[in-house]
């Protein structure tokens, strides 16, 4: 039965049914072929896989490791950009439902590279001993842009996961989507005019980043940024530029010029795109730490007025009690100098002097009658008339003078004898 071959009605077969009659009919109708073409994207490790291309179109190789001993013995292994002529046959994988060619052998159609690889070394070297490559060229990427441009087809599956994968990091990110096409003859002059558009209206247009991007493909497919005119664009321009063309293994002369490079649009996206998510998290971080260093320092300073408060209160009881002590002083002073304190002072002070005064008194009037009786006593016993009780007389004359002598007595003048119990009056005879 043929596949190609129209059944009425059709009877249904399994996925794995197609895919061998698939491999079928190729094996039988195209058998072994030799094809030229130039090797794009190698992978070159225990087995071998690469694209064969020729500008136009692109089909994908694999060569198993026990046919790839032969070839590196004779001194020759095909790389990126290479012209081969390959040997093998056509198959259809049917686990990934991919045709391909497996190759039996190899060798190089020329000892010339293709065109377009010399062309993209010859630009390579000469931009990277121009400097346009060093990271002392490179702008800052910003941490939150406010808007971005996005340089690709507007139809792509590149701009689509640029737009789902912004969307679900942050969802108020606003993107500019700048339609261009990415591959063909006005791809170049379209890339170049949208980044000089775009750079000279970020100011106006608040965009902090563009994105150049679109999906993978061959040499000639992603030719369009390996362009003189695009990596001059991108590196004139003051807006940070992320570039991220084809897959990984793809590397173009935009993404070495461009401030970054990324692996695939998505991850452009993901340089780019704050992601929300982790920005609440860092909120919540920082609102932890927040209130934990403010309870702290309220609890610190709660400690410290605590402290205080009980040094204000003793400093404060200390001086109550000293004003205290203090007025007690004043008023004790006061009190002893009011009129009435100061008379009663002066009353007990008289009455103290006066007392002490009349015991002096006393006391020298005692020591003087006692003296006066001494002194009396002892002039008794010396005075005249104990004289005379002793018997002796005393002799005056008539004026009462007292004769000592008999040279005072005069003959006839008559004189008195005193006596202790009287006086005899007489006259004298003789004086002699």
């Amino acid at each position: 039965m043929d596949l190609f071959e129209a059944q009425t009605p059709p009877t249904p077969m399994t996925v794995s049914d197609l895919s061998k009659k698939i491999h079928t009919v190729l094996d039988a109708r195209v058998g072994q072929i030799d094809v030229v073409g130039q090797v794009n994207k190698p992978t070159f490790k225990h087995h071998w896989y690469f694209s064969l291309t020729d500008g136009e179109a692109s089909i994908d190789c694999a060569m198993w490791a026990s046919k790839t001993s032969g070839v590196e013995p004779n001194g020759w292994k095909p790389k990126q950009g290479d012209q081969v002529i390959i040997r093998g046959r056509v198959g259809h994988y049917a686990k990934y439902g991919k045709t391909q060619m497996y190759v039996e052998r190899i060798k190089p159609a020329t000892q010339e590279k293709g065109d377009l690889q010399q062309k993209y070394e010859a630009l390579l070297k000469e931009l990277r001993e121009a400097g346009w490559f060093d990271e002392a060229n490179k702008k800052p990427l910003p941490t939150y842009p406010r808007r971005i441009a996005v340089i690709t087809s507007a139809n792509s599956a590149a701009v689509r996961d640029v737009i789902e994968t912004a969307r679900q990091r942050w969802p108020a990110i606003p993107l500019l989507i700048v339609n261009v096409p990415v591959q063909g003859d006005a791809a170049a002059p379209a890339i170049t005019k949208a980044i000089q558009r775009v750079d000279n209206a970020a100011e106006s247009l608040q965009i902090d980043a563009i994105i150049v991007t679109r999906g993978g493909g061959s040499l000639e497919e992603l030719w369009s940024f390996n362009e003189r005119t695009v990596a001059e664009a991108t590196y004139a321009a003051k807006t940070p530029i992320v570039a991220a063309i084809g897959h990984e293994s793809d590397i173009s002369i935009i993404e070495l010029v461009a401030d970054h490079r990324a692996s695939t649009p998505t991850q452009a996206a993901m340089i780019l795109v704050p992601d929300s998510s982790e920005l609440l998290q860092m909120v919540d971080h920082f609102a932890s730490r927040l209130y934990t260093t403010t309870r702290r320092v309220i609890e610190l300073g709660a400690g410290r007025i605590q402290q205080m408060q009980h040094q204000l209160y003793g400093v404060m009881r200390d001086t109550v009690h000293q004003k205290v002590r203090f007025v007690a002083a004043l008023n004790e002073a006061l009190s002893a100098k009011r009129p009435h304190a100061v008379l009663r002072a002066r009353q007990e002070r008289f009455m103290q002097g006066d007392a002490a005064f009349v015991a002096t008194v006393t006391r020298s009037l005692r020591t003087r009658i006692q003296r006066m009786e001494t002194l009396a006593g002892r002039l008794e016993a010396i005075g005249p008339q104990a004289v005379l009780q002793r018997g002796f007389s005393l002799t005056q004359d008539a004026n009462g003078k007292v004769i000592r002598s008999f040279k005072e007595a005069k003959e006839g003048q008559e004189i008195v004898s005193v006596l202790a119990d009287g006086s005899i009056n007489s006259r004298v005879e003789c004086a002699s």
